[in-house]
């Protein structure tokens, strides 16, 4: 981690601009010695570090600090089409229930509500559809089934809270609320 010259904000090695206040980061601190371009011409100074406004929870989620927990929300949502295709095919082909749309269509939407739109409401469902799959099959067939609709449900829960906890707390350090 490298900190910023101006603002003082870590950022990734590989960063190239501060992403808190879009300075750019170079390999080592600006001189400000008697040489330097800012000591002999004060007015080149740079102003105020730049702040990037950002308004709504889209944006936020965005930012560069925030793609792991937009990449486990994905992979969750990802999850959640794999055990709709493994429903379709296990419904359809093995048992020729056709009500088992009604699931896949469920779990798709689901998915859709956690990976595009990171929805906390959606990833409760499917936490709560996926406890309810088990107790179904486990009372139906004698063993538990659907624990990856589970896993994916908990999975999407822990993500979507720590990313409504992290707007939540950006909102309240930039005063947006």
């Amino acid at each position: 981690m490298k900190n910023c010259p101006y603002c003082g904000q870590p950022n990734q090695d590989s960063a190239k601009f501060c992403t808190s206040c879009g300075a750019a980061l170079a390999e080592q601190a600006p001189n400000t010695g008697a040489g330097s371009l800012y000591a002999e011409k004060p007015s080149y100074a740079p102003a105020a570090p730049y702040t990037p406004v950002v308004t709504t929870k889209k944006e936020f989620i965005d930012l560069p600090e925030n793609a792991k927990l937009k990449k486990e929300l994905k992979t969750s949502g990802i999850i959640c089409y794999i055990c709709a295709g493994i429903t379709l095919v296990m419904g359809l082909l093995v048992s020729g229930n056709y009500y088992i749309i009604l699931d896949v269509a469920l779990l798709v939407g689901l998915g859709l509500g956690i990976h595009l739109k990171q929805s906390k409401a959606c990833a409760i469902a499917l936490a709560i559809y996926g406890v309810i799959s088990m107790v179904v099959g486990l009372v139906v067939n004698g063993q538990p089934s659907g624990w990856l609709i589970l896993l994916a449900g908990v999975y999407a829960v822990i993500y979507a809270f720590k990313l409504d906890k992290a707007w939540k707390q950006y909102q309240q350090e930039h005063r947006l609320v």
